[in-house]
């Protein structure tokens, strides 16, 4: 099973063309489930599903930008509206709850965009907590597959404490140890364009909270859409890609 997460960043820039590498990262990277953030068009996310032919698209009923493209029939969902919200941000921020039907059985799927201000950190981890609750309550003990945009680095608070206290596995960090990966570089001119808001940093996961059943062995993750077509990119952020055995 090969589990993608992307922030697509919303409709600006070259908004058209950069989907038209998306599409085509889509294809060359062939993932069972992708979590996306920041598609607020639900008339664009249906032609998402049809360009990139995935039999099932699952979105959240709220104007939460977060969607599931899968190969697997979703047979339950939920979304949770984070009751932590930034004094920075005028909007609110959700995690998103899929069950599939996956050929080894059932898998709890969830995704996630925290909030991103420098000054947030307590906030994060506020919703870092909201977001473990939430996962207990829909998946039990049940290995689930938890992805997104945490807008934190690796080494802060929200993340060490989900690894270290919750025994959450960081994929990429697990497959790839001392490498950076970042997800947040300014290689990328979209990134760029705020180097006096964020620093450089892999901002983006995907985590599995057991390494039982489908998720028990990693066998690659990787940085994805980590490069241009022509002067375009795919989005401000890059992605992360894991694959299991």
């Amino acid at each position: 099973m090969k589990i993608l997460t992307l922030n697509t960043w919303q409709e600006r820039g070259p908004w058209k063309e950069r989907w038209e590498l998306i599409f085509r990262g889509l294809k060359d990277y062939d993932p069972d489930i992708v979590g996306f953030q920041e598609v607020f068009n639900m008339d664009w996310a249906a032609e998402i599903q049809k360009r990139s032919g995935y039999p099932f698209l699952a979105v959240s009923g709220e104007h939460s930008g977060l969607v599931f493209l899968s190969r697997f029939r979703p047979v339950e969902q939920s979304c949770l509206i984070y009751r932590t919200k930034s004094p920075n941000e005028d909007y609110l921020r959700y995690g998103f709850y899929v069950r599939v039907e996956a050929p080894s059985g059932p898998v709890p799927l969830f995704n996630t965009h925290l909030s991103w201000q420098a000054s947030d950190h307590a906030i994060r981890m506020s919703q870092v907590l909201e977001l473990v609750e939430f996962i207990k309550l829909k998946a039990g003990t049940r290995p689930s597959a938890v992805m997104g945009d945490f807008n934190t680095a690796p080494d802060t608070l929200p993340v060490v404490f989900l690894r270290d206290s919750q025994m959450w596995t960081d994929t990429y960090a697990a497959a790839n140890p001392g490498e950076a990966g970042l997800t947040w570089d300014y290689r990328n001119p979209y990134a760029a364009m705020e180097r006096d808001k964020m620093a450089e940093r892999r901002i983006d996961f995907v985590f599995v909270t057991e390494r039982e059943g489908a998720f028990a062995k990693i066998k690659t993750s990787k940085v994805v859409f980590d490069a241009p077509g022509g002067n375009i990119w795919p989005s401000d952020h890059f992605g992360v890609m894991t694959e299991f055995e």
